[in-house]
């Protein structure tokens, strides 16, 4: 909320010192303007840094009881459970997932709150301040969005597969190097190698199609702000032209 106060402060910071070019800049207000924008934004960084160390803690703490829940799990499972599921598998659900869980809340849920909170906030006040710019923003953003949809399906596919191919190579690793001597009684070297090369390919397969699909979001991303920034100077400036906006606006 108080970042979407900015951009409101920032526009008639911007009509005083245009509408003052000819006349004279009223730099009373322009000081005073400047100053509430100054309490806005660090009181909004203080915010900021209380949201990461709140998200820090509960984030840790749900790991914490995740691994706790899920020792108590293990320890109430059937033999028969251990029986099909290699000890590597089991060891990276406790391991690998809770972490990556953690890094997900850590990172996704206060810039989900955020996000929501912004998007709607901005649409509002878009809206609020001309219905014409806002849909002209709007209409640029739908478009990039339609353009990453196909990359976002595609490499969900990949993701998926990355850490069933992490639990397999871990339990297989595992196996192996626990059970070498029967490995090397019974001549089962080459085959472990020959298992250890499918699954370390499969998993080099999915990890670089997932990453290469994921790096692309970024200039995705970076085009379409760059949409929208274009399609609102161009249609901004007809307006401020014709004198149906003020230049801040």
């Amino acid at each position: 909320v108080l970042t979407l106060v900015g951009p409101d402060k920032l526009s008639e910071l911007t009509d005083l010192i245009t509408g003052g070019l000819m006349t004279g800049i009223d730099l009373s207000a322009v000081a005073r303007i400047g100053l509430t924008l100054v309490a806005v934004y660090l009181l909004g960084t203080a915010r900021s840094l209380i949201q990461g160390q709140v998200m820090a803690t509960v984030t840790q703490r749900v790991s914490k009881r995740l691994r706790s829940d899920i020792s108590v799990k293990i320890n109430r499972l059937p033999i028969s459970y251990f029986n099909r599921t290699t000890t590597g598998d089991v060891l990276s659900r406790v391991t690998n997932d809770v972490d990556t869980i953690g890094q997900t809340l850590n990172q996704s849920v206060g810039q989900l709150v955020s996000a929501v909170v912004m998007f709607v906030g901005a649409l509002v006040m878009m809206l609020s301040i001309n219905v014409t710019m806002a849909l002209t923003a709007v209409g640029a953003t739908v478009i990039g969005f339609a353009l990453m949809l196909p990359t976002i399906s595609r490499s969900q596919k990949y993701f998926n597969r990355q850490p069933k191919a992490l639990g397999k190579i871990n339990g297989h690793i595992e196996e192996i190097y626990a059970g070498q001597h029967i490995v090397k009684a019974y001549g089962g070297e080459g085959q472990a190698r020959e298992t250890f090369r499918a699954i370390n390919t499969r998993m080099v397969d999915s990890g670089w199609k997932s990453q290469f699909m994921s790096g692309l979001m970024q200039p995705l991303m970076g085009f379409i702000g760059n949409l929208g920034y274009v399609a609102v100077c161009v249609v901004g400036a007809v307006l401020a032209l014709n004198g149906t906006i003020t230049f801040g606006v």
